[in-house]
């Protein structure tokens, strides 16, 4: 830490710096943006022979200060196991290394496909792997230190629709489809302890995810037993062409005295299919936990400073690196971040590293302080503030579209707390709110059109989903109306049928079913074309009482 008359000589210079900068930016504010063939030549001859006089200068500190430098560097080769090819920790994984190997040639990333979170410790402990995701709900071994915090799975139980399972202990002596030797098993067991059931009273059936699938749609187990991101595609299959149904794991905030891991969460209501039929029909609970980032604690340092960072501050160039074929993985990007210590494993030290970097570490402008002041005077303020301008510029532009991202994100899902008392009308309204505010930032200029693009992807799917809600929303308010029309017509029919009424009481029973029907078509219980197919029938009904009194 520096001596305090020390931080307050550099805070001195800095804020001259800054006064300095504010002034010139007020000057070049107008040539900044202006088509390159408005400017004079004298002006392009000034801006080239600056950014000369800036590179000559600074390229032998910058040479000195980067720590993975172009030539003569070494390449450090990090195996990261990733789970299975078809999961969400693979397609992230995939991203996470191409966008890493772009700013940092020195790093590559060598994915290694896995059977899940247990296969994962095991290659990190035996020196096989340097980087892997694991549940948060499996212990890692001694070796293992966190880099971040990646995304949030859910348990979900997957049973035959056919069966009689409505609870996760209805599941005693059931056949089970979940691999023996993965994460996923390590979870249903702790799940199954907390209901005082073992390994013992369940059959285990499948080799691996891809065999307890198969035996899932071959009628060769009850039920199949996920750790997986909401929407996940393998679970919609299943649920939507194998006649999967869904089922509640309930008492999770008592399953966390044991495991503080586990988290409360919902598969919400239409997840995997919006209507024709809903599935699941109502918000299912069950158990959330996050998919964390490990790395040895022998992986180089500076390497894993290196990928923190990335992770920290590309948000949007992982999400565009996530091919169009799994979309569906994108919005889990937004939900990277800082690693929690409540996990009971230790911080890398160079995630520490990378996180604690923009806190720390002197800007190179203030270790250069007293040559740059002099240049300031001269030419290269205005070469190397152009540039500053259009990074900030650019930076700001990102962040700004990234918080937009997670804004229609939030309004999307229904898991989060904020949105669960707003109707879908009001969600509609904020989606278009937002869409509004963006093209407003977009034709100012604040975003870029990729950033923009970006968000209009995640905004295109939390429309969909929106709209697909009020679609099922409405088909189900008709089927309640029509239901409490039915039941008062029947109302009628059943005193029509009473021989043993008088005129009089017959005629009060029905009035009174019309009285409740006022009620319901006042209350929107009812629609209009309902009250007037009830209409027709009480009028039929007391037709009928008429004629039998007149015989």
């Amino acid at each position: 830490m520096p001596e305090p008359e020390v931080s307050e000589k550099l805070s001195e210079k800095q804020n001259w710096i800054d006064r300095q900068i504010d002034q010139l930016l007020k000057l070049l504010n107008k040539w900044l943006f202006k088509p390159l063939d408005q400017l004079t030549i004298l002006l392009r001859l000034f801006l080239v022979m600056a950014l000369t006089v800036w590179f000559g200068f600074t390229a032998v500190d910058l040479w000195q200060s980067v720590s993975f430098n172009v030539i003569h560097r070494p390449i450090y080769h990090v195996s990261f196991a990733v789970g299975g090819s078809g999961g969400e920790s693979y397609i992230l994984g995939k991203a996470i290394k191409q966008v890493v190997e772009n700013y940092h040639p020195n790093i590559r990333l060598d994915l290694l496909e896995t059977i899940g979170s247990v296969d994962n410790i095991n290659r990190l402990e035996s020196g096989e792997a340097d980087l892997i995701t694991v549940q948060s709900d499996i212990t890692p071994g001694p070796n293992a230190q966190t880099v971040a915090t990646l995304y949030r799975d859910l348990f979900q139980l997957i049973v035959q629709d056919k069966t009689d399972i409505q609870q996760f202990t209805d599941l005693q002596g059931k056949r089970i489809g979940v691999q023996r030797e993965s994460g996923q098993f390590l979870s249903f067991l702790e799940v199954a302890n907390h209901f005082e059931l073992t390994v013992e009273d369940f059959d285990f059936v499948g080799a691996d995810d891809d065999e307890a699938a198969i035996a899932f749609e071959t009628d060769r187990v009850d039920a199949i037993f996920r750790v997986r991101a909401p929407g996940n595609w393998i679970i919609q299959d299943l649920v939507e062409y194998h006649r999967g149904r869904l089922v509640p794991i309930d008492q999770v905030s008592a399953m966390r005295i044991k495991h503080p891991a586990f988290k409360g969460a919902t598969i919400p209501k239409g997840t995997y299919r919006g209507s024709n039929p809903i599935v699941p029909p109502k918000d299912i609970s069950t158990v959330g936990v996050y998919k964390m980032l490990y790395a040895s604690k022998r992986a180089n340092k500076r390497v894993v400073q290196a990928i923190a960072t990335i992770l920290k501050e590309h948000h949007q160039e992982i999400s565009n690196a996530i091919s169009r074929d799994t979309v569906e993985v994108k919005p889990l990007v937004a939900n990277i971040g800082r690693p929690s210590s409540s996990f009971g494993v230790p911080i890398h030290p160079g995630a520490v590293a990378a996180y604690k970097q923009a806190k720390t570490s002197p800007s190179f402008v203030i270790k250069n302080f007293d040559f740059l002041a002099l240049l300031l005077s001269i030419v290269v303020p205005i070469a190397s503030w152009i540039w500053e301008l259009r990074s900030r510029a650019e930076k700001r532009g990102k962040t700004l579209c990234e918080s937009y991202i997670s804004q229609v994100i939030k309004v999307m899902d229904d898991d989060d707390d904020s949105n669960l008392e707003q109707t879908l009308d009001d969600r509609k309204k904020d989606l278009y709110q937002i869409f509004d505010e963006v093209a407003q930032h977009l034709v100012d200029e604040d975003i870029s059109q990729e950033a923009f693009r970006t968000f209009n992807e995640a905004y295109a799917t939390a429309c969909e989903k929106v709209e697909r809600d009020m679609t099922a929303k409405a088909q189900q308010q008709r089927s309640d109306q029509q239901q409490i029309t039915t039941q008062r017509m029947q109302a009628l029919m059943v005193t029509h049928q009473k021989e043993d009424l008088s005129y009089g009481e017959s005629l009060h029973e029905i009035d009174q079913v019309l009285q409740q029907v006022l009620e319901d078509l006042a209350c929107d219980r009812i629609s209009q074309e309902s009250f007037g197919v009830f209409m027709e029938v009480y009028g039929a009904i007391k037709e009928g009482l008429k004629r039998r009194l007149t015989l």
